[in-house]
Formats: C-alpha cells, structure tokens, sequence
C-alpha cells in the first residue's frame, strides 16, 4: 500500500471508531490521530465548489484539488458546479457557508478582486471574509495573431497597432474576462487601441475566429491555442506574464516589456473564515502538501499552469494586489 493509501486507510479506520463510540458531535469535525499525523479529521464528506460549469477550462484544476484532498484526508470530497454571475454564485456558496471545515472550494482573482469591489452587496469584500486557504496556480494568457498577418515579432505587432488604432482585431472568449483583461492593461501601460471583439460562443469561438482569418489576433490560455501553432495556423507573438512560463520559454513577457501588464487567470481555495483552529491548520498543511506534490505538479504542466502554492497572508496579499490593477482599469477608458 502507498503511503498516501496508508494513510487513507488511518484516516477511514479512526473516523469510523468515533461514530463506534458514539463520539460524532455533530459540529466542526474530531480531534483525532489521524493520517499523517493530523490534529482535525473530519467524518463525513467534505463539499468542494467549484464556480464554473463542468468540462471547462477551470473545472480541471478543481476537480485534480478534490481529489488529492480525499485520499489526503480519507473521506469523500464531492465536488459541487455552481456556475453563473462570474464565479460570484459559487464563491458566496464557500464562503457563506458553516465554518465547519466542511465546505470548502475554489475561487479566483476576477472574484474575489475584481467583483467584489464592484458588487459591494457580495459577502466578500475582504480577504477577512473567508479564509485563503491556499494558491493552486496561474495561468497566464498568450498573445497570437493568425500566421498570415505580416507580424513575425510583438515589437512588429505593438508597431502596427500604434500606426492603425482600433484596426487590429483582437479575439477573447468575452469582455472582462483575464484575456480581454490583458489588453486592457497592454492599451492602458502602451497607449494602443486594439479592436476588442468579444465572442460569445467563448474561446473555441474566439478561437476559430484566429485560426480563419476572421480576426487577426487573439488573446487566450496556450492548451487551448498549442494544436493551432504546431500546424502552423497560429503564431505566439508573446506572453502576459512577468516570469517565464514553461511552456513557452522563448517568448516575449509582456509583463516585462511593458510594466504590469501581466495578469494571469490565478486559481485559489478557499474557506469560510472563523474557522476551528484545529481543523484549519489541518486544511493548510494538506493543502500545502497537495499542492507541492510531485501529482499536483505533473497535472499543472500537462495543463499549462504555474503551481505557486502561497498561502493565508501571502495568498491574501496577492489578492489585495489585484485590487487597485482592477480599480486602474475601471477608471480607464480601455
């Protein structure tokens, strides 16, 4: 048996005991030797939200959470889609719910940064409204133009768009998003007008868009775009990122290029806040350990994300950092 098993099986053995001995309260979990050493193990199934709907680019690195945090703890973690409202609808499900430990789930920058601070009715406006577990990863959005445009390099591309406003189309799974949020930012920090087409259908729309010749460029996540620029249909010109990204290492960083406009899709768990003490710290070290896993990581490279696993006052700074980015842009005409 392998040690995570092992310590599944622990974990089964000694929650079941607790309900032989009739020692289930009922509340926020048991004092227990549990796996791996564990100050809090829970009894029951535990519920993951996740705030987009099943199948898309999100619900992966969720559901991969989920799962690991199961056979972490030995119990069952359903995962739950509560989609809808720019994540607002799931994020108020986790952090609304009894701090129990029992329910818990993902979030990421747009909502917790972005939208709270324009719906001042959501129930988290601070990061002292739910607890930040900890950071999953980033994802950082790329810069391509369709193979036929004359642009071989971004400084040729940020040239054309300087000379021709508004007259290069740019291609995003919809307005707000983090990829029509990166050109935003690329107008704001450069001065370019790109001509910013949302399409509704999302990215595969947005998408087929580029790779037609419909629209001349498009700002989306590499996995999707990978299959277009090894056929040669698509032409990576750069990345809205500050640090190199893996996958693309040769690639220009917007972020370095032209200051702060980099913002990646960053993933998060979450918590209610007023959390147990016992059953908090057990949530932080096994999140730590799920995430710094060798599984975690081979996940995050297969699917293009950059595991940085901050957590609690690192994980809330970065989310206060989005803040002002996104009160810049509010105030902006881009």
């Amino acid at each position: 048996m392998s040690e995570r098993g092992l310590r599944g099986a622990l974990a089964i053995t000694s929650a079941l005991a607790l309900v032989a001995c009739g020692s289930d309260s009922g509340g926020g979990g048991e004092a227990a030797a549990g796996g791996n050493g564990e100050a809090w193990q829970p009894n029951r199934p535990i519920t993951y939200i996740i705030p987009y709907g099943t199948g898309g680019s999100t619900d992966p690195i969720g559901r991969q959470f989920a799962s690991q945090l199961s056979e972490e703890l030995g119990v069952e973690v359903i995962v739950e889609n509560r989609e809808g409202a720019a994540a607002t609808i799931g994020t108020t499900g986790i952090v609304t719910a009894q701090p129990d430990c029992y329910t818990l789930g993902l979030s990421n920058h747009q909502a917790l940064a972005n939208q709270a601070a324009l719906n001042p009715d959501l129930p988290f406006q601070t990061t002292e409204d739910y607890t930040p577990l900890v950071k999953l990863g980033d994802i950082p959005v790329v810069l391509a133009v369709n193979a036929d445009t004359p642009w071989q390099t971004l400084d040729e591309f940020i040239a054309a768009a300087e000379a021709d406003p508004n007259g290069i189309g740019y291609a995003t799974s919809g307005a707000g998003g983090t990829p029509d949020t990166n050109a935003k930012l690329l107008e704001i920090r450069t001065g370019v007008e790109l001509n910013r087409v949302p399409f509704s259908g999302g990215g595969g729309e947005a998408l087929t868009a580029a790779v037609s010749g419909e629209i001349e460029s498009i700002g989306t996540f590499y996995p999707s775009m990978q299959g277009f620029v090894e056929s040669g249909d698509l032409r990576p010109l750069g990345v809205f990122y500050d640090e190199e990204y893996p996958l693309l290492p040769d690639l220009p960083l917007i972020g370095e290029e032209y200051e702060g406009v980099s913002m990646p899709a960053a993933y998060y768990t979450i918590a209610p806040t007023d959390l147990d003490e016992e059953c908090r710290d057990t949530l932080v070290e096994v999140s730590e350990r799920i995430v710094t896993s060798e599984e975690f990581r081979q996940f995050a490279e297969e699917n293009g994300y950059v595991v940085d696993p901050i957590q609690l006052d690192d994980l809330a700074q970065e989310i206060d950092d989005y803040r002002p980015v996104f009160a810049e842009i509010e105030e902006s005409d881009a």
